[in-house]
């Protein structure tokens, strides 16, 4: 059984009941694996399989990959290749913004609140002249990491 914390558990229910409005079902698998996005900063296919099989009994990979195309679909998560071949997925945000390192691939979520005094803004205006809307924005920073550099010497 997955604890959530007082804001994750918010979160989560919130995410639950838009889920509902829309008529989907919340079955056992669909639920522990929102629980499970909720809780990670980010994870891929590989690290929720094995997270979901120490849960439940039976884990079907399908579902899985249902489950994962379903919350895309309805905008619940987003999916980020940082590598090349990883996929990886967090919940939806207007603001992303990651650290990985280049050496090591360590990846670091950067919390929206780290991040506020960005200006987004002009993120939107670029686009204004097209007529477009903006969605939201990802920013992908690459480092050699503190640990990697120690190495390196």
């Amino acid at each position: 059984m997955l604890k959530l914390n007082k804001a994750q558990q918010a979160k989560y229910n919130e995410i639950i009941e838009q889920l509902k409005v829309n008529s989907i079902k919340i079955t056992e698998i669909r639920s522990n694996i929102i629980k499970l996005i909720i809780i990670s900063e980010h994870i891929n296919i590989q690290q929720l399989t094995l997270k979901l099989e120490k849960i439940l009994a039976n884990v079907n990979l399908a579902s899985i990959y249902n489950t994962i195309d379903l919350l895309l679909k309805e905008h619940i998560i987003t999916s980020n290749t940082f590598d090349g071949k990883n996929i990886w997925y967090e919940l939806s945000t207007n603001k992303s913004a990651h650290i990985k390192c280049d050496n090591c691939g360590n990846i670091e979520h950067v919390s929206a609140d780290k991040i506020t005094n960005i200006n987004f803004d002009e993120f939107r205006d670029l686009i204004l002249d097209k007529k477009q809307m903006l969605e939201h924005v990802k920013i992908e920073l690459h480092v050699i990491c503190e640990s990697c550099i120690k190495k390196r010497n």
